[in-house]
This record gives structure tokens, sequence and C-alpha cells, in this order.
């Protein structure tokens, strides 16, 4: 691959979008258990009140 035009000027320029994408990759890292887990009590909860 060629990677002439990744060089610390570029990367220093751009590194605004590396920080946001990582942020927002972490957010949704940081939700998505959280979310799954209402869900699962949710239904939990639904199960044991139909028995």
């Amino acid at each position: 691959m060629n990677f002439d035009w990744f060089t610390i000027y570029w990367l220093m320029e751009n590194l605004h979008w590396f920080i946001l994408i990582l942020s927002l990759s972490m957010l949704i890292l940081f939700f998505f258990p959280i979310l799954l887990g209402y869900d699962l009590k949710k239904k939990a909860d639904k199960v044991s009140d139909n028995e």
C-alpha cells in the first residue's frame, strides 16, 4: 500500500477528526451494554409476569 500522504503534518491537521470518530465509537461502546441490559431486564420482567 502507498501511504505517502500519511505524514505527521497531515495527522496534525486532521487530528480533530480522529478524536471525533474515537469519541463517537466510545459512546456507542459505552451505551450498547446499558441498552442491552435494559432490554434483557424488560424481557425477564415480562416472562416473570406471565408465570
